[in-house]
């Protein structure tokens, strides 16, 4: 977990998906990692572990998208997924990016401010991106034991509550003169309520 930080700058928090990006990352990443014939075969397993999921009363996005990185990636290396999200970051990210937003996150840094990324996604990709570009990131983070991914999260779905969770455990928002919010669902209803000022793309 990350320290708790102080500033007397601006605190700028921004969800990723369908706000800094155009859609979502997830299914392009399983799109880019995974060759299609294992992604076709492993739709097959997908449909029998959701069915579990529906009628166990565990359904949640983020039990269905554990479930995902599960069939597709458990037991790869730690290098290995982090070759992976290293390659989507560099490759298939840039075309996704809202060029007007990263640029107003760049010039917030420039001025003393702080960006974080605040985001369901796992941080196999956004760890790279926001490492390239200067920015703090609290997002749903994978479970690795011995150097395998054992197909579990090692934080919960950083979505909802969960996201205004992770920033309250992160940030004294009492030391920032001002907190502005981006996102685009009601998945960013909770990191809202913590802002002075709201922008919803």
């Amino acid at each position: 977990m990350n320290e708790v930080l102080m500033s007397s700058q601006q605190l700028h928090l921004c969800d990723f998906d369908g706000t800094l990006t155009h859609g979502d990352s997830f299914v392009r990443f399983l799109v880019f990692a995974v060759p299609l014939p294992r992604l076709l075969a492993g739709s097959f397993v997908l449909a029998f572990k959701f069915l579990g999921l529906i009628f166990s009363g565990k359904w949640s996005n983020g039990a269905a998208k554990a479930v995902v990185l599960s069939v597709f990636f458990k037991g790869k290396s730690v290098q290995e997924m982090r070759a992976l999200g290293e390659g989507f970051c560099q490759k298939k990210i840039p075309a996704l990016l809202r060029a007007e937003l990263l640029n107003d996150l760049r010039k917030t840094l420039q001025s003393g401010g702080i960006v974080v990324i605040v985001s369901a996604s796992p941080d196999v990709w956004l760890r790279p991106f926001c490492a390239a570009n200067g920015f703090d990131l609290l997002c749903t983070e994978l479970e690795f034991e011995s150097g395998l991914f054992r197909g579990n999260f090692a934080t919960p779905n950083c979505n909802g509550a969960e996201k205004a969770r992770r920033i309250l455990a992160s940030y004294d928002l009492d030391g920032y003169e001002k907190i502005i919010a981006y996102g685009n669902s009601k998945g960013d209803s909770a990191m809202f309520a913590l802002a002075d000022e709201v922008f919803r793309v």
